[in-house]
């Protein structure tokens, strides 16, 4: 179910997912497909609004962030989130082409998936496969 009220704690799992994504109609697709596999997406437009949501305590599995975001982009959340979240499994998601996307993240380690995205390859990299 995606949380109404996106600052209500819902305490933490691993079915628990962060999505930061600026574009309202990929945010809510995402979510949905998410929470009629099991997962409960907590969805976000910008990583200020995860940041305060991540400062009531919650600590999510997974968190799906987008690369172009406005104000703090995708990798810097990234790297906020892995000093307060270390267990939390963070993937950069972008429609940003390889070269440029490889060269935006060289140094960093963080692990990224394309746009369009592979539903089914996400649900296995979800599901640790």
């Amino acid at each position: 179910m995606v949380s109404l009220n996106p600052y209500i704690s819902t305490g933490s799992s691993a079915k628990d997912v962060l999505i930061v994504e600026d574009e309202q109609g990929a945010r809510r697709a995402l979510s949905l497909l998410l929470c009629s596999c099991g997962y409960r997406p907590q969805a976000f437009r910008t990583a200020e609004e995860a940041m305060t949501w991540l400062g009531g305590g919650e600590r999510p599995a997974v968190a799906l962030v987008d690369l172009d975001l406005p104000g703090i982009d995708g990798i810097a959340l990234i790297e906020k989130l892995s000093q307060l979240s270390p267990k939390t499994r963070s993937i950069l998601v972008t429609a940003t082409d390889k070269d440029s996307i490889v060269r935006r993240i060289s140094g960093h380690g963080i692990p990224y998936l394309q746009k369009p995205l592979d539903f089914e390859g996400l649900l296995r990299l979800l599901n640790g496969q």
